[in-house]
This record gives C-alpha cells, sequence and structure tokens, in this order.
C-alpha cells in the first residue's frame, strides 16, 4: 500500500495556482489582441462598404437608364421620367428621400425593389443632378464614411456637395469628408 502512495504521490498534476496563472496570461494576450483588432473599427469598414456598394449601385443604375431612355429618371421630358424634387436648393438630398426616382428605377428593373428599403439610403446624398439648370444629367453621389481608414482614404476627399473639400483628413487635415462617385 505504500508503494502505491507513493507511485500516485509521484505523478503530480498542474497545481491550482499554475492553472492561474495560465489562465490569466491567456486573458492578458486575449484583450491585447482585442484591442488590436478593434471591432467598432470592423464593423464601421463593413458598413462603409455596403454604403460604397449602394452609392455605386445607384450611380450605374442611372447610367443604365440613360443609355435606354437618352435621359435620366428625373427628368420628366423623358418617357418614364420624374420629378423627385420638392425643392430646387440640391445641396445635398439623402437618397431616401428620393423614393420617386428610386420607384422609377425599380419599375424600370434597373435596381431591385429591396435596394429601396436598404436602411442606409439616408446615409447617400445626391448632391447633382439639378433639374433645374443645364447639368441635369450629371450625377454626384457621396456618403460619410464611418471608418477611420476611410476617412484616411484618398478618395475620401470631398465636401458633401461633391466638390474637393479642404480640410480633410486624408489630406493631413483635420475635417472629416465624403467619398464620392461621379
Amino acid at each position: 500500500m505504500k508503494k502505491l502512495l507513493a507511485n500516485l504521490k509521484s505523478v503530480a498534476g498542474f497545481t491550482l495556482i499554475e492553472l492561474l496563472v495560465v489562465i490569466g496570461i491567456l486573458g492578458i494576450l486575449a484583450s491585447a489582441l482585442i484591442a488590436t483588432i478593434d471591432p467598432f473599427e470592423q464593423l464601421n469598414k463593413a458598413q462603409d462598404s455596403n454604403l460604397k456598394n449602394t452609392t455605386v449601385e445607384f450611380l450605374n443604375s442611372n447610367i443604365r437608364y440613360f443609355t435606354t431612355h437618352n435621359g435620366m429618371p428625373w427628368d420628366t421630358a423623358v418617357n418614364g421620367g420624374a420629378d423627385c424634387y420638392a425643392t430646387t436648393d440640391i445641396s445635398g438630398i439623402a437618397l431616401s428621400s428620393m423614393t420617386v426616382c428610386l420607384q422609377t428605377l425599380v419599375d424600370e428593373g434597373e435596381i431591385k425593389k429591396g435596394f429601396m428599403t436598404f436602411n442606409g439610403l439616408s446615409k447617400i446624398f445626391v448632391s447633382e443632378p439639378n433639374p433645374q439648370t443645364s447639368r441635369n444629367n450629371d450625377l454626384i453621389t457621396c456618403f460619410k464614411p464611418a471608418s477611420k481608414s476611410q476617412q484616411k482614404n484618398v478618395e475620401t476627399k470631398y465636401a458633401q456637395s461633391g466638390t474637393n473639400g479642404a480640410n480633410c483628413k486624408s489630406t493631413g487635415g483635420n475635417q472629416d469628408c465624403y467619398w464620392c462617385a461621379q
């Protein structure tokens, strides 16, 4: 019996203190990894990607509409064209308020119906066209990136109106600017 007890004592496992030290080290490594990855920045990057894709898709759908109708959806002289604006001031109309034009693009098959229910439409701005001017075939759509990396991207250099921003983070300034598709 003494020999059996001696054998059991010689086969030692980990002590509670050793296990706690290892768990503590793993906790420190995990927190350092989370701080490095920055999950909120990753979520903002994903949101920016969705907004960028939606902005470009809206621009492309208008270009496709133009090629088949020889005019843009807001041109009332075009077959199927609609007056999308309640005002002549279009210094930054949210895409979500252009439901008439979006419906025209849906009816023509240029965008899918689900496009109108995308919750990011209020973050995308249409600065042109202005149907009251000769530039009614121009189109500038912009959104303000939420991620730090997209704000510092060289393509994020515009004001909400689509003109070049003066003091953008992407050019070494301190202001948030917009990414635009033209």
